[in-house]
């Protein structure tokens, strides 16, 4: 499949922090407009991203851009050790690759608070984490409700939050833990990014799981697609959908970048 290496300088590629303006990152390039594609996190619904495709080396580059981008918005953010409270980004990690492994590494040298956890077998905190504090955003309407960001890279691989046959919520009760924070999280500024290799796998557990997500970004090769504008998905082609607008268009995606490259940006947001 097609990606693009970023070779951008940072300062044009990233975002300063904006008070007018929500939080958005970089996931690759626009094809028809040659742009570096930006996707907002705003409070609207359906504000969540959702990676598919089997390629870890395009995912994971969207996700290390994602998380790049954001933090070099958080760390330039007034007063952020004081409104930051709690970690901006948690992660669930499920697949232990060398891919992955870049990509939290250079989450876990941020100058920000990450929580991160790891493997199939994780007790996923992190969701309750999300639910206590979707649950503190509701009870408490008034307060500051600072971007949160959670990462799950290989939604397939967490069987503790499937919702199908036998992976029912209540064998499992992660699941409705999960669907309450991409129902509602957006909302109270809670955003969720998530990759899953197949939309068979989505399915299995997710069931009409699209409806959580505005932007749904679909890599080459792909087993199939459920938006009728998109005729093939097994080419070099991949895909950015905006569910909210209705609009499709042809992306390259960013590749995974190098450690090296990381953590020349990560030191210069030091």
């Amino acid at each position: 499949m097609r990606v693009t290496h970023v070779l951008h300088d940072t300062d044009e590629l990233f975002l300063e922090h904006s008070p007018e303006v929500p939080l958005s990152a970089c996931v690759g390039i626009d094809d028809r407009s040659g742009e570096v594609l930006r996707l907002s996190f705003d409070e609207a619904e359906l504000g969540h991203i959702l990676v598919v495709g089997r390629s870890a080396a395009a995912a994971l580059g969207m996700y290390t851009t994602i998380l790049l981008d954001l933090a070099s918005q958080i760390v330039t953010t007034p007063n952020r050790r004081e409104i930051y409270v709690t970690p901006p980004f948690s992660i669930l990690e499920f697949l232990g690759t060398e891919e992955a492994q870049i990509f939290t590494d250079a989450a876990m040298a941020l100058p920000v608070a990450v929580k991160l956890e790891r493997a199939t077998d994780t007790a996923m905190t992190t969701l309750n984490d999300f639910q206590h504090e979707l649950d503190r955003r509701r009870r408490e309407p008034d307060l500051a409700r600072h971007p949160k960001f959670l990462f799950l890279s290989g939604l397939q691989a967490a069987h503790g939050i499937r919702a199908c046959g036998f992976y029912e919520s209540d064998v499992n009760p992660q699941a409705p833990k999960f669907a309450q924070i991409l129902r509602s999280g957006t909302f109270h500024s809670l955003h969720a990014v998530v990759w899953c290799n197949s939309f068979a796998n989505l399915d299995l557990t997710m069931p009409d799981g699209l409806e959580s997500f505005r932007h749904v970004l679909i890599l080459a090769g792909t087993d199939r697609s459920p938006f009728g504008e998109i005729e093939d998905t097994r080419g070099d082609q991949s895909w950015h959908v905006d569910r909210h607008l209705g609009y499709v268009a042809p992306m390259t995606p960013f590749a995974l970048p190098t450690q090296a490259w990381c953590e020349a940006v990560i030191s210069a947001l030091n």
